[in-house]
């Protein structure tokens, strides 16, 4: 299967524990580092066993992990490309009402991709999920209106859309 479009919601408070990882030997590591080491690694792996010569990757980022995902996507040679900002719900106690998440657009080939959300998604989108597990409809709409005929692989993901396919759905215990 050569996928040409991804969408990635990475374990992000597991990547400096992954950083980290390649310090320690092998048989006396961590089990949250090795749970880290894993989890990136299969992201990697994906990326590179699955996909077509010429992709998009789109990666959902909290705020606070920005850094880190271009680091990421560094080391696995990426193209940065553009943003999109989701102004989803604040999951946990505080004192704002919505947390800044973004949608990054990194690509793999000769010229980026051209996506645009139509003029109703103007940025930042305010799009509506029920559970923390979910991610909003716009953008897998958008990704779709984009790319209607490019095969499409969401890793480390939730949704049951028609056209995607999941790659190690994350079933809870």
């Amino acid at each position: 299967m050569r996928t040409e479009v991804f969408m990635v919601c990475p374990p992000w408070d597991h990547y400096r524990a992954y950083k980290r990882s390649a310090m320690w030997l092998m048989d006396n590591i961590p089990r949250k580092m090795m749970n880290a080491k894993v989890a990136f690694a299969f992201i990697a792996d994906c990326l590179f066993n699955m996909s077509a010569p010429e992709h998009v990757v789109f990666i959902w980022v909290p705020n606070k992990f920005t850094e880190e995902c271009r680091d990421y996507m560094k080391r696995l040679d990426y193209q940065y490309h553009q943003y999109y900002v989701w102004l989803r719900p604040k999951w946990k106690l505080g004192t704002t009402k919505q947390v800044a998440e973004y949608l990054m657009v990194y690509y793999k080939g000769k010229e980026p991709p051209k996506i645009e959300f139509a003029d109703a998604f103007a940025q930042p989108f305010t799009g509506k999920v029920k559970s923390r597990d979910q991610k909003p409809d716009e953008a897998y709409a958008m990704i779709e209106a984009r790319f209607p005929y490019a095969d499409k692989l969401q890793v480390y993901g939730f949704t049951r859309r028609h056209g995607w396919d999941v790659c190690h759905r994350n079933l809870k215990k």
